[in-house]
């Protein structure tokens, strides 16, 4: 117990001793906050050049062709059916790949990550960015019916969403039917989903996921899944063209 006082007797001390101060006055000052400030480091500036260079470069990249405007709407629209349909083909790429026993059945793409139409015209790789800003990953999450069913809910209830290998009849704000990969939806069996980790983590109000049997990271940006898809679809010759298939729709 000696320590605690010995470091108690010196702390009031050291501040017994100390003078108090007392603000008299207070003066105010606007500080320039322009090119005059810091001299323009001519050495900094060719450094950085050639990365600038590279950047505005890769962002001005043509990657697609588009027949028309895609914008995003609810409860379907050409442009969340459209990623959708590229994460579920990169997903089930994936799984052959590293040699999965699964392939995923369905794909969600929630309806906030997607920040921007994408242009009529050329496509560039800075209009993916815009669409997408996000950092986040694609993952593969093995769920029970029973949350599976709480997922596909959710959807229904915020009236719809980016989804493939589905379809999804929404009744009142409910799920008023169900099929995944063409077949009725059974709640006693288990279902791959892939998404991206902000989802799986139980971002937008998707808490239930968190109760996964089991989850796969892939460590691949969907960002880049998005440009890479869209850039072969242009070596080979394609526009890409999005539609609505009613995958999505009001019973």
């Amino acid at each position: 117990m000696r320590h605690p006082v010995i470091l108690s007797t010196l702390l009031i001390i050291l501040f017994s001793c100390r003078t108090l101060l007392v603000v008299s006055d207070v003066e105010k000052r606007n500080i320039s906050n322009d090119s005059l400030v810091v001299a323009y480091n001519t050495e900094i500036a060719d450094l950085v050049a050639p990365y600038r260079q590279n950047l505005q470069g890769d962002m001005s990249r043509v990657i697609s062709i588009s027949k028309e405007e895609l914008i995003r709407s609810k409860p379907e629209s050409k442009l969340t059916n459209l990623v959708a349909d590229m994460l579920l083909n990169s997903g089930v790429a994936f799984c052959r790949i590293t040699k999965q026993a699964f392939v995923p059945d369905v794909a969600y793409v929630n309806y906030g990550g997607l920040r921007a139409s994408l242009p009529k015209g050329e496509i560039t790789v800075g209009d993916i960015y815009q669409l997408m800003p996000f950092e986040n990953e694609m993952v593969l999450l093995k769920l029970s019916g029973t949350t599976m069913e709480q997922f596909v809910e959710q959807i229904a209830l915020r009236g719809g969403d980016g989804v493939a290998g589905m379809r999804l009849g929404i009744e009142g704000s409910r799920i008023g039917s169900l099929e995944v990969d063409g077949q009725e939806f059974e709640r006693n069996k288990d279902y791959w989903v892939v998404t991206n980790d902000y989802i799986a983590a139980g971002g937008d109000d998707m808490s239930m996921l968190v109760n996964r049997k089991e989850m796969i990271e892939t460590g691949l940006k969907i960002r880049d899944i998005i440009i890479e898809n869209l850039e072969s679809e242009l070596q080979s010759g394609r526009r890409i063209q999005g539609a609505t298939d009613g995958r999505i729709y009001y019973e």
